[in-house]
């Protein structure tokens, strides 16, 4: 029973209430609440993707800053999947933040938040990406495998950055560019789960490095019993024996340097065939092996080679040979395996998520560190929308393949209003959430088989020449003391 009554009456009543505290006190108070609720309406709405006590887990924070590394992980998060991704509207969506907490609202100079990025720990990325493919393999299923295995596709693409003399130094822009008319371009080799379309990991470099070379630093990311596709760029000898040696499986369109006669080994069936390969005479000048590891590569490989029609990029039938280390007829159908390596495209079309619907082929940043803190944070925003696919699928019965990532983006932004101020009310905001996977489980991309469209633009460019030299170099015309009069540009 709750009483007023005190129990020591000879005392005044002022000694039974507590101290006010001090305003600066208040702030701190406030300002802890805003770092422990991971600000914003994003932060309700990945809750259960990004928990906030792994965001606090890796904040190494020292001082009580308006930017510490929770905010700006946040803000910047924001910033790579809000279509205008400046620094500017990030600062503001901050501000809105404070203002809702009753906090000083900071200034709109965004210098403090560029430097709070600067500042972000690659570790606090890397953790966080850890959790999310945790994430993915926790809610994945068998059903989601191929005959038991999960399937993995690679491939290489490139990006634009800020024309910077830093990312000029580390990411040259192509040598057919006069200098100063072209931008730093970044090569990624990224590595993409086909089964549920984490995109797993990537490597940088600059476009002069092959991706056969770049692609040394991912041969741990691939398991025992998983299988690779790949394209022709990566079915190299050296690449075969070492993926067996891990215990991994290939799928890959046979290279061109490599002379094929279909009509040796021993018949499987009529389109598929065993074979012996030799190891080349010749280590190879790609080759990341040093003349040692070369010798000990084994002296011969069997392959299975399989030979399927189909369409290419412009509609024709194509015959492809296929070159596979499932050598098992009975256990891995040609036919599948066929088809999983004409899923191989889906990367494309993964990439195509990343650079276009994200908007990644242009990256912002103006330094290299920056760069790749900057593609770190793609991925993540990118395998958290797709995590959520995954879940809204399995709650609705839906193929999350199926789902559109254009749909689920949309359904994110659109969502916002449900998610404000509903981190501290658990019970509305599960009921939100879960209309909100149902909002995404309906976007369903219908299949449309045989398919094609040509890669042609409708819409006509600006009549614009190309830029020969650096633009101070241009002339600027027109210069005159003598400027017209501004009527009301006029200070009142």
């Amino acid at each position: 029973m709750l009483t007023k009554t005190p129990f020591l009456t000879g005392f005044p009543t002022l000694l039974f209430g507590t101290a006010k505290r001090s305003a600066q006190a208040l702030l701190r108070q406030r300002r802890k609440e805003l770092h422990e609720s991971s600000v914003g309406e994003i932060s309700a709405q990945f809750a259960e993707e990004i928990r906030p006590e792994l965001i606090a887990r890796h904040d190494s924070s020292k001082r009580s800053r308006v930017y510490s590394q929770s905010v700006t992980f946040w803000a910047f998060l924001t910033q790579v999947f809000s279509e205008d991704a400046s620094c500017a509207k990030a600062v503001a969506r901050v501000q809105q933040w404070c203002r809702q907490l009753k906090l000083p609202v900071p200034s709109a100079n965004t210098a403090s938040f560029v430097e709070a990025r600067q500042r972000l720990p690659e570790t606090m990325l890397r953790g966080v990406h850890r959790e999310l493919l945790w994430e993915f393999a926790r809610h994945g299923s068998g059903e989601d495998l191929w005959r038991g295995h999960v399937v993995k596709a690679v491939d290489a693409t490139s990006a634009q950055m800020p024309d910077t003399a830093r990312n000029q130094a580390k990411y040259p822009q192509p040598s057919s560019q006069a200098p100063g008319c072209g931008f730093p371009v970044v090569q990624l080799i990224g590595l993409i789960n086909l089964n549920n379309g984490a995109w797993e990991e990537f490597i940088e470099s600059d476009l002069g490095i092959h991706e056969h070379r770049g692609f040394e630093q991912l041969y741990a990311c691939i398991g025992v019993n998983e299988i690779l596709v790949q394209d022709r760029a990566y079915t190299s000898y050296e690449m075969i024996t070492r993926m067996q040696a891990q215990g991994s499986h290939v799928i890959g369109r046979h290279h061109q340097a490599r002379r094929l006669d279909f009509r040796k080994g021993k018949k499987l069936g009529p389109d598929e065939r065993l074979q012996t390969w030799t190891k080349p005479a010749r280590q190879p000048s790609g080759s990341n092996l040093s003349r040692r590891q070369w010798k000990k590569l084994p002296e011969e490989i069997e392959v299975r080679i399989i030979r399927v029609k189909g369409p290419d990029r412009t509609g024709k039938t194509t015959t492809k040979y296929l070159v596979s280390t499932l050598l098992d007829p009975i256990k891995y159908p040609a036919e599948e395996i066929g088809s999983l390596y004409y899923h191989r495209w889906e990367i494309e079309l993964r990439f195509r998520d990343i650079k276009t619907t994200m908007r990644m082929e242009l990256l912002r940043t103006q330094s290299p560190d920056m760069i790749r803190k900057e593609i770190m944070m793609h991925m993540i925003a990118y395998n958290a929308l797709r995590l959520l696919m995954l879940k809204a699928g399995k709650a609705h019965g839906r193929n999350h393949r199926r789902l559109s990532f254009k749909g689920a983006l949309q359904v994110l932004f659109s969502g916002i209003i449900g998610f404000a101020e509903l981190w501290k009310k658990p019970s509305l905001r599960k009921r939100e959430r879960d209309n909100f996977l149902l909002r995404i489980a309906e976007r369903v991309v219908p299949e449309r088989p045989g398919r094609n469209e040509p890669r042609k633009l409708k819409r006509r460019p600006k009549s614009y020449g190309w830029m020969q030299q650096p633009r101070h170099e241009y002339d600027e015309h027109f210069q005159t003391d003598d400027y017209p009069i501004r009527v009301l540009d006029a200070t009142p």
